[in-house]
């Protein structure tokens, strides 16, 4: 099989010659869930109310999710969909073992990267049986897809809320955090994460 292009893994509307053909799910419009539903309706809420004054300052809003029993987040404004994990994905070759292969998205194609193996983080070996939901990020023309074990809520924070991130698992955890919020969660800073798979695939 002939070599992939790792310079153009991550760019949107690719082709993949040397890949098999990404099959589509017949069902992709009804994979959205019911609490991304409504965790993207409340979205689009926000957006509609525009820059309103409120008592309590909100810098960052959050969608935050569970991975291998932890809780992390990116913010609202990097997050382009949630859907259920349930279309196939296609596996490439000669690329590290996070990257899981591709899906089609309503006709593109968005790589699909294992977040909990690309953090560090241990999992059991049925944790592929409760990776729920797929998270899509989007930053300018890439988009990258994950799953994770659940989609928990939106999560708002002052900047001054968020505490550095003393002890995390990982130096990768580390270098992605943005900060330590309520309940221990983490926010994870969205273009870091892009940029660093991108010099992952392409090493000087």
């Amino acid at each position: 099989m002939q070599n992939v292009s790792k310079n153009s893994l991550l760019a949107a509307n690719n082709s993949y010659p040397s890949a098999s053909p990404v099959p589509e799910s017949p069902e992709h419009s009804a994979h959205t869930t019911r609490t991304a539903e409504d965790i993207l309706l409340a979205r689009a809420k926000e957006l509609a109310k525009g820059q309103r004054h409120t008592t309590k300052k909100t810098d960052i809003r959050c969608i935050e999710f569970a991975l291998s029993g932890m809780s992390f987040a990116f913010e609202m404004h990097s997050i382009r969909e949630i859907m259920r994990n349930s279309m196939p994905i296609t596996p490439l070759p000669f690329l590290p073992k996070s990257f899981l292969g591709l899906i089609n998205v309503r006709g593109e194609v968005v790589p699909v990267i294992d977040l909990a193996h690309y953090l560090g983080l241990s999992r059991p070996k049925e944790a592929k049986e409760v990776l729920k939901s797929l998270i899509i990020l989007q930053k300018n023309e890439v988009a990258v897809a994950f799953p994770c074990e659940r989609i928990v809520r939106i999560r708002e924070f002052s900047k001054n809320e968020l505490q550095p991130t003393i002890a995390a698992q990982s130096q990768v955890i580390a270098s992605l955090a943005k900060g330590c919020g309520r309940g221990g969660i983490t926010v994870l800073d969205a273009d870091a994460f892009m940029l660093q798979l991108q010099k992952s695939l392409n090493p000087e």
